[in-house]
């Protein structure tokens, strides 16, 4: 009898095929897609929204652990800064969401004649999200990252630490420029930019830039709770 081997899958496809990352990729192209009002219109925006609404109740499921251990263990600063951010996180995404069902053209719920601080919460939370969603992927990457060496085979590569260097460096490059490029302060303190209708964009530049907005503030956290981390491990003077 033959022995049976079992079918050689693809990396990528290997990667995919685990839900949670599945969905957490769900929710990050959507939500940088949705980020898009110009491009994706109102209801690009907003059924991409719903989408993204029913990603984040799976994945709050798939991770129902984190508030059932909430009250358990010790509060060392590796807890208290992911804490920290996903409390920012989901602050900001129930700020967008209760403003986002006002505001709504589609949806019942959408007011004839919202006040205009609906308008401005929902728009200061979307970024503030940005900001947040980089900080929990930063502080959650050194439990994806094996994840991803392991199912891509990035581990084979010669010289791999050095090129996470490169990459850490031109990404947060590119997060700083775009920073500036989409006024990104002026939109958090909703300040007036001048001729922001005409800064040239296509729907990969913002989608691709804000990503990178969103890698710059991953590299921060992630680097954070390294030096963190590392000063635990360092023996005391004596």
């Amino acid at each position: 009898d033959r022995k049976y081997t079992k079918p050689k899958i693809c990396p990528l496809m290997e990667v995919m095929m685990n839900k949670r990352m599945t969905v957490d990729l769900g929710m990050l192209i959507s939500f940088l897609v949705l980020l898009d009002y110009r491009l994706v219109r109102n209801f690009g925006h907003e059924t991409l929204a719903l989408v993204f609404f029913f990603l984040f109740l799976i994945h709050t499921w798939f991770n129902r652990q984190w508030y059932a251990s909430l009250p358990r263990g010790r509060w060392n600063m590796d807890r208290k800064l992911t804490f920290l951010a996903d409390l920012l996180l989901l602050g900001s995404f129930a700020a967008v969401m209760a403003s986002g069902f006002m505001i709504s053209h589609t949806l019942p719920t959408g007011m004839q004649k919202a006040p205009l601080l609906a308008h401005q919460i929902h728009h200061v939370a979307g970024y503030v999200m940005v900001i947040a969603l980089g900080f929990h992927l930063g502080l959650h990457w050194s439990s994806i990252l094996p994840r991803l060496e392991r199912g891509m085979g990035f581990s084979k590569i010669p010289h791999l630490s050095l090129l996470y260097k490169v990459l850490v460096i031109l990404l947060t490059a590119g997060g700083i420029y775009f920073s500036f490029y989409y006024s990104l302060g002026s939109r958090l303190l909703l300040l007036r930019i001048p001729n922001a209708r005409s800064i040239p964009v296509t729907l990969w530049t913002f989608t691709f830039g804000h990503l990178l907005i969103m890698s710059l503030y991953a590299a921060g956290a992630y680097y954070v709770q390294k030096f963190f981390r590392q000063r635990k491990r360092r023996p005391a003077r004596t």
